[in-house]
């Protein structure tokens, strides 16, 4: 059961290391990192990652409360990134009464689904949960990739308009911190 936010896990930066294994990228999102919790109530609530700050974005964004309402099914926290239309300058913009961009929220990862936590589960099973919501506009979901080369995906997504890269171990659960966020090499960030 669906208590409030929880901690996100964080990618570590990566430092040239060997890889092994099977591991996916995404394109890091220049963004700022949401969860957005839809309770068995029905009501909807955004989260900032910095919980020992409280920010509860809800009430400012209520255009995304009320579509992940009509969008999202009930008993789910989702991990994601808040993007706009117009660039990372005017995400403060989708704040104010009249924004000046619209959102955007990439959705690359799901910790409750269906009242249970699915932390547990590896990362290519949680995908799986995220591709049956069968997201629409403004919600965006971030498949990831077969990693092959990171220096050649790295450059691919980057020319595409992306800072960077995180590359996922797929077969990892979702760290949830009690206390505070777990940075773990699970996921790196290449920028």
């Amino acid at each position: 059961m669906i208590n409030g936010p929880v901690w996100l896990m964080q990618p570590i930066p990566y430092f040239g290391e060997r890889i092994s294994d099977e591991w996916i990228y995404e394109p890091k999102i220049d963004g700022w990192r949401m969860q957005i919790i839809r309770y068995d109530d029905g009501h909807v609530e955004c989260w900032g990652r910095r919980l020992e700050r409280k920010p509860n974005w809800s009430q400012k964004l209520e255009k995304i409360v009320n579509m992940a309402e009509r969008k999202l099914p009930k008993g789910i926290i989702l991990d994601c990134e808040l993007f706009s239309t117009r660039s990372r300058r005017f995400i403060p913009s989708l704040f104010a009464k009249k924004p000046k961009a619209k959102p955007i929220i990439y959705v690359f990862d799901v910790v409750f689904f269906d009242n249970e936590l699915v932390a547990s589960l590896h990362l290519h099973e949680r995908k799986k949960i995220l591709d049956t919501l069968n997201l629409k506009p403004p919600f965006y979901f971030l498949r990831g990739r077969k990693l092959v080369d990171i220096r050649r995906n790295y450059k691919q997504v980057v020319a595409r308009g992306s800072e960077g890269i995180v590359i996922k171990k797929i077969d990892s659960p979702y760290l949830i911190g009690k206390d505070a966020p777990i940075a773990t090499h699970y996921w790196r960030k290449v920028k």
